[in-house]
């Protein structure tokens, strides 16, 4: 679930990791620790 919010708001922003950051209301740092998580690529 979170995976997916995280993977369709980067498409969506084209992975600009600092829109999605404040959009899914979270660190950038605590971003860039998920999408390495979760292997997500940019």
């Amino acid at each position: 679930l979170e995976r997916d919010m995280i993977e369709k708001a980067l498409d969506k922003y084209r992975g600009n990791r600092r829109k999605v950051a404040r959009i899914l209301n979270i660190s950038e740092r605590t971003l860039y620790r998920k999408i390495k998580e979760y292997g997500l690529a940019e």
